[in-house]
């Protein structure tokens, strides 16, 4: 199943949601041209869990280097399109400059989880799921009752259908949290404990800013008087 839409409106946030779709799309040339060179960077500027369990301070650079990079056309297609459904209310209710600022922090939380379970890996973890997977996590918190739109495979045919935000999220992450526990990440090539731990500390920021910032519940009211289309 793949969302491609929501029912709320975004297009205050599609200019620079474009942008760092179109960063993301630039980082990740050098390994379409060049696959060999593709290798080479990601080695240098991948997230390696020995070199962080090693030496923290001088590889925590890669903590938001590692955000820009993925492994092949789909990799990066897949988190430029959740990014784009997730990310354009977000930006719109927080602000271009806070969102810009924090994204490439925000898979922070899943690389920390992944390095707990894998101290001595030295596979490196590259791409910005964990930080999408953090904005799906702050879109359950903020935004439930919202409608994704959806396109789902059934038998070799598909079908366009829609989904409360919800449904859809706990959906998705149970999905990864049941293959994190099923320990099928090496098999997948997939860091799921990266997404897991990104959906938990999306979902906990959101809940924590709406019950520390004192004007959460306005902010939020108001949002959704003009946000959501009928």
């Amino acid at each position: 199943m793949f969302p491609f839409s929501d029912n709320l409106k975004g297009a205050s946030g599609t200019t620079v949601i474009a942008a760092l779709i179109l960063l993301m799309a630039v980082a990740h040339a050098p390994s379409f041209l060049d696959p060999s060179l593709g290798y080479q960077i990601v080695r240098a500027y991948g997230f390696v869990p020995l070199e962080f369990s090693v030496a923290p301070w001088s590889s925590i650079y890669k903590i938001v280097t590692s955000v820009f990079l993925h492994g092949d056309l789909f990799h990066v297609a897949g988190n430029c399109l959740f990014l784009w459904v997730f990310g354009r209310s977000l930006l719109r209710l927080f602000g271009a400059v806070p969102f810009l600022l924090a994204f490439p922090l925000l898979g922070a939380a899943g690389l920390f989880l992944h390095w707990v379970i894998y101290p001595s890996s030295r596979v490196p973890v590259i791409g910005a799921s964990g930080a999408v997977a953090t904005l799906m996590g702050a879109y359950l918190a903020l935004f439930p009752s919202a409608r994704i739109k959806i396109f789902a495979l059934f038998g070799g045919f598909g079908a366009p259908f829609t989904a409360p935000a919800w449904a859809f999220l706990l959906y998705w992450g149970g999905l990864e949290l049941l293959s994190l526990l099923g320990g099928t990440g090496e098999a997948d090539r997939v860091a799921y404990a990266v997404h897991v731990g990104g959906f938990i500390a999306g979902v906990m920021a959101a809940i924590i800013w709406k019950v520390a910032y004192p004007f959460a519940e306005e902010t939020l009211s108001e949002f959704s008087a003009s946000a959501f289309k009928s």
